[in-house]
Parts: C-alpha cells; sequence; structure tokens
C-alpha cells in the first residue's frame, strides 16, 4: 500500500539504508489489513506503532528503532556498520558491530563527544595500550583502535552473554562451584596482567563477562596503571581515588597514587562474596560511608546470606579482602591454586548451568546509546556501587582522609545528606530539628515585640 506521506522514522530508515521501500509498505499492510474496518487513514499510525510492527517482522532491533524515531541516520563507524548498543559506563556506551569487509562481529567502545578533553582522551588511548600488551583466553582481546573525525573508538572481540552483575540479578547467587569457577578464570586473567605490570584497579562483577559456554573473560582495562610494586609512582601518578565504592581496596582509598597488585586481589574478593551472596560487602550509605566501611570495618560474614557456604570458601574471601595489604593473600596466582579445591571437582553440569544464566541476561539493548553523539551515562542510571561513576563531575574533598574524592565518584554525595546530619546533630542534643526551629522563631518574635514596645 504506498503512500506519499513519509514519517520521521521512515525518512530515517531510508536514508540510513536499513529499511526499503518494500519492508516499510509491508510494515504497514501487516498493522492496517486487520484493522481497515476501523481505521479511516494511515496518518493514525504513529512511527511508535510503526517501529513495533518493524521490530516485530524482523527488520529492525529496539535500539534501531529508537535511533530512527529520532531521526539519526548514521550507523556506520570507520570501517564498521553498527548493529546495537550493548552496554554502558563511566566513559560513554559500547556497541555491537560488524566489519564491512570481514563480517566479523565485534564490540566497538566509543568516547563521547561530551568528554573530549585532553584528560579522558588521554585515559582512553591509556585503555588501548593496555590492552593492546595483553593476550590471554580469559581477557577480551584487543582488535583495532582508531578515531573517525574527533571520535574515538576502540575494537574488541565480542564475547555473548552476561557480565556476573547482570547474571547474578537476574538468577540470584551461585552456587560454590560455578562461582569459583568464574572467579578462579578472572583471576588467571589478572595474573597475566600482572605478569606484564599492569594492575587493573577496577575489577567487579559488571567487568567478569560470562560466555553461554560458561567461560569468563575480564574486560575493561579503562583504569589500569603500571605496578608500583614494579616501578616507583610517577610524580604526575594518579591524584584521586579511582574504583569502583563496593569493590575498592583499603589502600586505594588512602594512598590512591600507590598503585598496587594487592588492590585487585582484595576487589577479586569482593567481587566472589558478590557471586555466593547477590550483594555486595557493604550495601547502602552513600559513597563516603562505603569508603570509611572498607578501611576500619569487616563486612558481615558471607555465611549470613548463604548458610550452606563451605566455612574454608568463606575464610578464603576474608583472606582476600584482608584490609591490611601484607596479610592479604599475595598473589592472584594463589588464589587460583586455593580455589581449586572447589574447580577441580566442578563437573559439566555446573559450566553448563553458569552458561545457560550468561544466554539468559534478562536486559535487553540500551536503546537510549547513540552513537552520533554519544554522551555519558547520567547518575540515575548506575546503581550505587555496581558501576564506575561518570567522570564529568567536579572532584569533592572526602573528610578525614588525606586524600580527595575522584570525579568520578563525587556525584554520590547528595547535598541532602548535609541537611540531614545537620538535623541529626540537634536529636542527639534531645531537641528536635522542628522544635528548635520554633523555639527560635519564638525568641526572635520576642525580640521584635520588646523593641517595639520600648520605641512606642
Amino acid at each position: 500500500m504506498p503512500h506519499s506521506h513519509h514519517s520521521i522514522l521512515e525518512q530515517a530508515g531510508l536514508a540510513s539504508g536499513l529499511l526499503t521501500q518494500e519492508q516499510i509498505d509491508r510494515a504497514w499492510h501487516e498493522m492496517v489489513d486487520p484493522l481497515r474496518s476501523g481505521i479511516q487513514s494511515l496518518k493514525n499510525l504513529s512511527d511508535d506503532v510503526l517501529s513495533e510492527q518493524l521490530i516485530k517482522l524482523g527488520y529492525l532491533n529496539p535500539w534501531q528503532a529508537e535511533q530512527l524515531r529520532h531521526g539519526r541516520t548514521k550507523f556506520t563507524l570507520g570501517p564498521y556498520r553498527i548493529l546495537d548498543a550493548i552496554g554502558h559506563g563511566g566513559m560513554g556506551y559500547v556497541f555491537k558491530g560488524e566489519h564491512f569487509l570481514l563480517g566479523r562481529i565485534e564490540a566497538i567502545k566509543v568516547l563521547p563527544k561530551s568528554q573530549m578533553d585532553p584528560r579522558s582522551i588521554d585515559a582512553f588511548c591509556r585503555e588501548i595500550r593496555a590492552q593492546a600488551q595483553l593476550d590471554h583466553p580469559n581477557l577480551v582481546r584487543l582488535s583495532y583502535a582508531d578515531k573517525e573525525g574527533e571520535t574515538y573508538f576502540l575494537v574488541s572481540e565480542f564475547i555473548p552473554g552476561s557480565d556476573l552483575r547482570r547474571l547474578v540479578r537476574r538468577h540470584g547467587a551461585l552456587s560454590e562451584k560455578q562461582a569459583t569457577l568464574a572467579i578462579s578464570q578472572a583471576a588467571e586473567a589478572l595474573a597475566h596482567a600482572h605478569e606484564q605490570g599492569l594492575v587493573h584497579r577496577d575489577v567487579k562483577p559488571g567487568n567478569l563477562l560470562v560466555t553461554p559456554e560458561g567461560l569468563t573473560k575480564l574486560t575493561d582495562l579503562g583504569l589500569a596503571s603500571f605496578s608500583s610494586d614494579a616501578a616507583p609512582a610517577a610524580d604526575g601518578g594518579p591524584r584521586h581515588i579511582v574504583g569502583t565504592p563496593d569493590f575498592i581496596a583499603p589502600e586505594a582509598i588512602t594512598n590512591p597514587g600507590d598503585v598496587r597488585r594487592s588492590c585487585d586481589i582484595y576487589s577479586l574478593g569482593c567481587t566472589l562474596y558478590y557471586a555466593v551472596t547477590g550483594k555486595v560487602p557493604y550495601p547502602g550509605g552513600a559513597t563516603r560511608d562505603k569508603l570509611r566501611r572498607h578501611l576500619d570495618e569487616a563486612p558481615i560474614t558471607p555465611l549470613r546470606f548463604t548458610p550452606n557456604l563451605d566455612p574454608q570458601l568463606a575464610d578464603l574471601i576474608a583472606q582476600m579482602m584482608h584490609k591490611r595489604p601484607e596479610e592479604r593473600i599475595g598473589s592472584v596466582a594463589e588464589v587460583v591454586d586455593r580455589l581449586r579445591r572447589w574447580t577441580s571437582t566442578a563437573d559439566e553440569n555446573s559450566w553448563r548451568q553458569i552458561g545457560q544464566y550468561a544466554a539468559d541476561p534478562g536486559e535487553k539493548s540500551f536503546i537510549a546509546g547513540n552513537l552520533a553523539d554519544t554522551v555519558a551515562v547520567e547518575a540515575g542510571e548506575i546503581d550505587t556501587g555496581e558501576q564506575t561513576p561518570s567522570r564529568s563531575a567536579p572532584a569533592m574533598p572526602l573528610a578525614g582522609l588525606p586524600v580527595s574524592m575522584s570525579d568520578s565518584m563525587s556525584y554520590f554525595i547528595r547535598p541532602k545528606a548535609n541537611e540531614a546530619a545537620a538535623a541529626k546533630l540537634w536529636e542527639q542534643a534531645g531537641i528536635s530539628f522542628g522544635l528548635f526551629m520554633l523555639l527560635g522563631t519564638a525568641i526572635l518574635v520576642a525580640i521584635v515585640a520588646a523593641g517595639l514596645t520600648i520605641f512606642t
């Protein structure tokens, strides 16, 4: 049923090459024919309805439909055709792309235009160089890096499945064998990185990718730095806390310029804790509270949440998360060795089950990801402590510690927290904040009345 008027979605679809006129006409036919008796004009059908039909017919995916509804027509980047948005983090979105000539499906991380400043570009280039040095079956491999115009992008192998964070949120805590299989593989990847002198600095469930075959691959070396164990920190080294609040080591808080392998061991211990309990070690609270608890408090034993957990595995987690680095497990290679107690007895069913979980992540594409002008993730999109915060906010001081908060964390600190703290002080003095304000108002009125009396 050809028609003369083209909606925004149709015009963008034709201009982008994602749709043909025949596909659009078929979608209209599919919508109109069953409803012909109640529809007088095709104009009664919106782009939203049309896009749903195009998705149903398999011509578009939800992300492509969202982009076309906004009139966006750019779906290429360098030698790649962009197919979908598959993830996001503090440095923008990750897209699924296909190489024009090779036909190979890969993951493409794009630095957002909102962060095209020298510092962000330097961090992005550092990630590219860090990944280029590494080659391990449990590390996501880098394949290509380039810039198109002012857009920097990094291409790596595409890993189907789910990250550990989404997997646990969808299916709950893992069994001992499933959790130790995933963490052991991540530890082997870390061991390789450490041998090259690199410290990941952001080990967390969201950076462990699990495939439908049950394999685990460590990704996102965006915060990686050369270890201070092998070389002294440079004068221009990190001056701010770097990492994710729920998984950050105490020494990374008190001395962020001293990059140590021990930090990755602590974060991996927190990740193992999350895998077997489904909870972060220090849930709730603002970021500054989480950081203080990493410094001063022992986490609730995982046995509280998983009573049937092997006590020896709980002990291993505690040793990986020891506050003092010198009393922590000495290397990730030792972690792999200690985990063999559970991984050596894992059968094919353990691999199959975690693979099935990964094949059903329970989350669809990130339809908000805009390739034409990628933007950093908003704070509201991030689970406290389970995603690296946006790096665009200004740094804020952390009272009581000899370092300043990283600008990648500062948005967690809400101004309203100060108001709540002020009210709490009056409550501790035995006076409610409301009563104090009432008394203050009464005193002020009395003073004004006395002044008027004297004047009269």
